[in-house]
């Protein structure tokens, strides 16, 4: 115990080098461990269900056609779980979000129409109560429906009696006869409700709506799986050739599904850490030689007084051990914090459970302080290994730098990291802001969106008559300029993708075929969006939309790719698939509007169709409306009149339209905020490691130094020539910076928008930082160079 009580007492001589050393160790221990929690939650740990490596995402799929996946109708997925030899069940899905009125104010619940066996593919037992019965499965069954942990807390407060409560729903009672435990969704779904699909739907074997979930059977491979179904969709294309011929299907993991692009994003910062906590116990090295190197009469007269080596090395270890206990510690708090923030930083990521400070995440961090502890037994074990008894003899008159040089090596090394991790920041940075000022196709300004509830299978004259009076009265309000409604808002990743021919020019299916994007869209839409009309008008009133033939408008880029000129305005367009049956009617195209980013805002406008929508033809809609000010005081307005037309229904998801496209900005804005954190975080360290290194020479040569002084050097040369050896470090440490930036082009490529990965304006910026902030590290040392009392340092005072 009294050679620990020596060892903290040394540390507390030397404050501000233990300080630092802690700082840098919790620094890069906290970072490692906290995104090593979320990766491991989100990438290495299985899903939260039984067997999860058995279930796979399934969706029908068409090589021979433009788009290679596609949803599933009901009527094939019930051939596929009756015909199939590889799973034990597959299920299927589709959004429905439902207003429920059983409380004093009509509740807006994200809800999902489910498949019969849905619960039972997943193999997760209810917290409470049951799942679906097989005859609450079927068409005209009992209303019945399953709810979410999220909202069992907050609307009944976890309390078991939830069971057997009612959801009014369109004026139907559904028994809850369910809860779910807290992660078995990992979105906040609210309430499960059968689909109960009609027997009349069964028949479509064209509606495609389901997203399919499947169980396969023990020692089944996803390849096996795949090519089962493959088989089963080949019988059925011999069987209903007009639909299913050329139809395959679709077998992907589940976890790899859910993951999604948050794989590579996870992926980058998991590797900026690591580039971190590298630079950290450099760092430490460094640190660790030059505290040595000052050490070193110290440790002179231990060994005169007949202290052993291994005494002098136990004793610094003791030393190393204790900063990096007090590191380790600050680390891991640093780390709870920082897994806890993670929930908030990544909301839509898949961890069920939530991010927790588990024990592998532990485990590395056990061998974070290893690596560290090492890189401070190796220079503790270089130092020992000199003659000590000389050095007490020179009494501290200096020595060559020379047998240090292998920290150079260690700062050229951080350098190079820094350099990747500052050109990387930048790099996100300029693509941040170039998704944020790219050019919309439209003016978002002055315009709120909002929904009001209304369900698909709900009576459409009735949804129909709503619609018509929203839109007439909040257009007759005071302050507004334009409304109207859309199935989806531009840049919401919903791409809905058709082909279509031109009836004028089309001879076959095959010369006339058009691939474009679609929008269902109201008119005053495209004005309540600050879209332009480039050609001919608007979508025809609500009122007089049902007079054929129906009506639409293209934009300027479908014009660009497949008008040749022409003005397609009083041309008609038909739905390819509607080519087979003759008799349906083809769309008059009525105008051409601007180039909106639909897709998203890191996509260029494709060719695009805006079917001028019926009332009622899509229930939930996108409205739209746009202020002649101050879009503020719309909220009120819009809450009343929608109430005063169903006092039933609620309104949600009420937001400016800029909001909206902020939100799509989320995941770019947080990957240039992390990396930029962290590529700080790393210049710092760099610079605290060529302080130590210049610190080290200035020690090492202070005999030198006084000697050239007396021989005339002025203080300036002095300064200049060290400055000159972090250049040419600075150089080396660069150029391998720069080459490490090229050899990630191809990850940094794939995160990047509007700019390239070898962006000289951006790598000369990170450079010029680097160089900056390296300056002001080594003035300070170089500086008490300068001032060194030439006599003083001659006599090795």
């Amino acid at each position: 115990m009294t050679h620990w009580k020596l060892a903290l007492r040394s540390l507390t001589r030397r404050k501000a080098f233990t300080a630092v050393v802690v700082a840098i160790l919790a620094l890069g221990i906290g970072a490692n461990t906290a995104v090593f929690s979320v990766v491991d939650a989100v990438l290495l740990k299985p899903l939260p269900f039984p067997d999860s490596d058995r279930l796979v995402n399934v969706l029908e799929a068409s090589p021979s056609k433009s788009e290679p996946e596609s949803l599933i109708a009901p009527a094939r997925l019930a051939d596929w779980n009756r015909l199939n030899h590889t799973f034990d069940g597959i299920a299927a899905s589709y959004a429905e979000n439902v207003t429920d009125t059983s409380g004093a104010e009509p509740e807006r619940l994200a809800g999902r129409r489910v498949s019969p066996g849905y619960f039972r593919v997943f193999g997760t037992r209810p917290l409470y109560g049951r799942t679906f019965t097989p005859d609450e499965d079927v068409a005209g069954g009992p209303a019945s429906a399953v709810i979410g942990y999220a909202f069992w807390t907050r609307r009944y407060h976890q309390s078991p009696a939830a069971i057997g409560r009612r959801l009014i729903v369109q004026g139907a009672g559904y028994t809850i006869v369910g809860i779910m435990p807290k992660d078995f969704q990992t979105a906040n779904i609210d309430v499960w409700i059968p689909a109960q699909t009609p027997p009349f739907l069964m028949r479509i074997r064209e509606a495609r709506f389901y997203s399919g979930v499947g169980r396969m059977k023990p020692g089944v491979s996803i390849a096996q799986a795949h090519d089962d179904l493959a088989r089963v969709q080949r019988q059925l294309g011999e069987q209903f050739p007009q639909t299913d011929k050329g139809w395959s299907a679709l077998v992907r993991s589940l976890k790899e599904v859910r993951v999604g692009d948050y794989r590579k994003t996870l992926l980058f910062v998991f590797g900026a850490v690591a580039m971190l906590l590298l630079i950290a116990v450099a760092n430490i090295a460094g640190l660790m030689l030059t505290q040595l190197q000052q050490r070193e009469r110290e440790m002179a007269i231990r060994s005169s007084i007949g202290a052993t080596r291994t005494q002098i090395l136990g004793a610094v270890m003791r030393e190393i051990l204790l900063m990096a206990a007090a590191g380790v510690a600050l680390g891991c708090a640093l780390a709870v914090w920082l897994v806890e923030a993670a929930g908030k930083m990544f909301p839509t990521l898949l961890a069920p459970g939530g991010f927790q400070l588990g024990w592998r995440a532990l485990a590395f961090a056990a061998a974070g302080v290893g690596a560290a502890t090492l890189c401070g037994l190796l220079p503790a074990w270089q130092a020992t290994r000199a003659n000590l008894s000389a050095i007490l003899a020179q009494a501290g008159r200096g020595g060559s730098g020379v047998r240090h040089q292998w920290q150079r090596g260690l700062v050229a090394g951080q350098v190079a990291l820094t350099v990747l991790l500052l050109a990387s920041a930048g790099l996100m940075l300029r693509s941040y802001y170039n998704l944020a000022h790219v050019d919309l196709g439209f003016d978002p300004s002055r315009t709120v969106t909002f929904h009001m509830g209304a369900a698909w299978n709900e009576d459409r004259t009735r949804i129909g008559q709503m619609q018509e009076a929203l839109v007439d009265q909040l257009a007759r309000t005071p302050g507004v300029e334009a409304t109207g409604f859309a199935n989806f808002l531009p840049a919401s990743a919903a791409t809905l993708r058709y082909q279509v021919a031109l009836v004028e020019t089309a001879r076959t299916e095959e010369t006339g075929k058009i691939n474009t994007g679609e929008r269902s869209i109201s008119r005053g839409y495209l004005k309540a969006m600050g879209a332009p009309l480039v050609a001919g008008t608007d979508c025809p009133d609500l009122r007089t939309l049902s007079a054929p033939p129906p009506k639409a408008l293209v934009n300027r880029r479908f014009v660009e790719l497949f008008a040749k000129g022409r003005n397609l305005v009083g041309q008609h367009i038909r739905f390819l698939q509607d080519l087979v049956t003759p008799d349906a009617q083809a769309m008059e195209i009525v105008g051409v509007a601007g180039d909106l980013r639909e897709d998203a805002l890191n996509v260029a406008p494709g060719p695009y169709l805006y079917v001028c929508i019926a009332p009622g033809g899509w229930p939930d809609p996108e409205y739209v409306v746009r202020a002649q000010g101050s879009p503020g005081p719309l909220e009120q307005a819009i809450r009343r009149i929608a109430h005063q037309i169903d006092p039933t229904r609620a309104v949600f998801g009420l937001k400016t339209v800029p909001e909206v496209l902020n939100e799509s900005l989320d995941e770019p804005r947080l990957k240039s905020r992390v990396v930029t954190v962290f590529a700080v975080a790393a210049m710092l360290l760099a610079a605290v490691g060529l302080y130590s290194l210049v610190a080290l020479v200035v020690t090492a040569r202070t005999r030198e130094i006084g000697v050239r002084m007396t021989l005339g050097a002025e203080p300036r040369q002095i300064v200049g020539q060290l400055m000159a050896g972090v250049g040419r470090l600075l150089a080396i440490g660069a150029v391998a910076g720069l080459l490490l930036t090229w050899m990630a082009d191809r990850l940094l490529r794939a995160l990047l928008f509007g700019v390239n990965a070898t962006d000289g304006v951006t790598l000369s910026g990170a450079l010029l930082t680097l160089a900056v902030v390296a300056a002001l590290a080594t003035f300070v040392p170089a500086r008490r160079a300068a001032r060194i009392d030439p006599l003083a340092a001659i006599r090795g005072e």
